[in-house]
């Protein structure tokens, strides 16, 4: 599925340091609730310019703003579960749509607001499950990506690892299913912990990610990517001669845990390999940037490594990041610099450097 018959060429670059900068924005009176070890930094978003910074507690239904430049908390927007603009208590994730407005995600349900606060429309995809109960699946628990005036998720049955992608219209209210090539590698990273009177089923989620003319579908466990193109036409990553990460090999069996001792060393165990954050694209340079982490060997700090693919998804060039020994949390581009999103004594910051290739 990923073989390529063209090579491509890796440069291995081994810069003696790169200058991180580090940025701690400023909430003064203010607690900014990042949750457990800065979780909801996942769901943040930069404007393009690299001004404005927006954070979304999703349990406590908060998105805060905060400006880049003054490193100062510009407002905090409380979402209520009721009444005319509410969104009741469960918020899945977000999607800045430009600087007015933004997209929140429901129990089957996509929220359009204004900064103020205020509904500008309500999209439910219940139906879709209710009416066709071919796709046998469930709602997608794990973002969506709206483009093009599509909403762009996965869904999956709960306790497996299938999963494909769905691209609903909501204009013609119809829908089509895309499978993902790399479904089988999930299974190197899922877990079934059978712990007391429960059973818990977990495993990396794949995300839909923007990408020039299409979407990009991603897992943080997996190097492997694919690009679903408008045109119809499906990239996927090719075998690489990467430095830092090797080949996945598929295994056969899902990893069952006896207690929550075997199902923490396992997930330790992943933490030793490398994990993904979501990429950005360079659209003046037509290039995906990636950042992968692991843990180090000391058990306690994390290596950080970039890497860099054309828009067929080859790998061209990657970087060890040797300045960076913490794990962060969501990484963003705007002219050529870098920002990733990470937490300093429960405050939000970014660790900023300039792209070192």
């Amino acid at each position: 599925m990923f073989f390529s018959c063209s090579e491509s060429s890796t440069n291995i670059s081994s810069k003696d340091s790169i200058k991180i900068d580090t940025l701690i924005f400023e909430s003064k009176n203010e607690v900014i609730e990042l949750g457990d070890e800065g979780e909801f930094l996942t769901s943040s978003a930069m404007s393009d310019d690299a001004s404005t910074y927006y954070i979304f507690n999703l349990e406590k239904r908060y998105l805060y703003t905060l400006d880049i430049k003054s490193k100062e908390l510009l407002s905090a927007l409380k979402m209520p579960s009721e009444g005319p603009d509410g969104i009741g208590d469960w918020l899945i994730d977000f999607q800045m749509i430009n600087d007015s407005s933004f997209i929140a995600q429901g129990d089957n349900v996509f929220y359009f607001f204004n900064l103020e606060g205020k509904i500008r429309d309500k999209i439910r995809v219940d139906h879709l499950f209710y009416l066709n109960p071919g796709l046998a699946r469930k709602f997608s628990n794990i973002g969506f990506l709206y483009k093009d005036e599509l909403f762009h998720f996965t869904t999956g049955e709960i306790g497996t690892i299938e999963s494909q992608v769905l691209s609903y219209d909501p204009k013609s209210d119809s829908f089509f299913l895309r499978e993902i090539p790399s479904i089988d590698l999930i299974k190197n990273w899922a877990v079934v912990s059978m712990v007391k009177s429960f059973t818990f089923y977990s495993s990396p989620a794949y995300v839909i990610n923007d990408f020039p003319n299409g979407i990009l579908v991603v897992n943080r466990g997996l190097p492997n990517m694919t690009a679903y193109l408008r045109n119809g036409d499906t990239i996927n990553t090719k075998f690489n001669n990467s430095k830092f990460f090797e080949e996945v090999i598929p295994i056969e069996e899902i990893f069952r845990a006896k207690n929550e001792t075997e199902e923490k060393e396992f997930k330790r165990e992943l933490e030793k390999r490398i994990n993904f954050l979501r990429p950005v694209v360079d659209d003046k340079k037509q290039k995906v940037y990636r950042l992968g982490y692991q843990l180090a060997s000391d058990g306690v700090t994390y290596d950080n490594y970039l890497f860099e693919y054309d828009l067929k998804l080859n790998l061209t060039r990657e970087e060890f990041l040797d300045g960076i020994k913490i794990r962060p949390k969501k990484m963003f581009l705007s002219e050529s610099t870098f920002y990733l999103a990470a937490s300093f004594e429960d405050e939000p910051a970014f660790l900023i450097f300039e792209n070192p290739f």
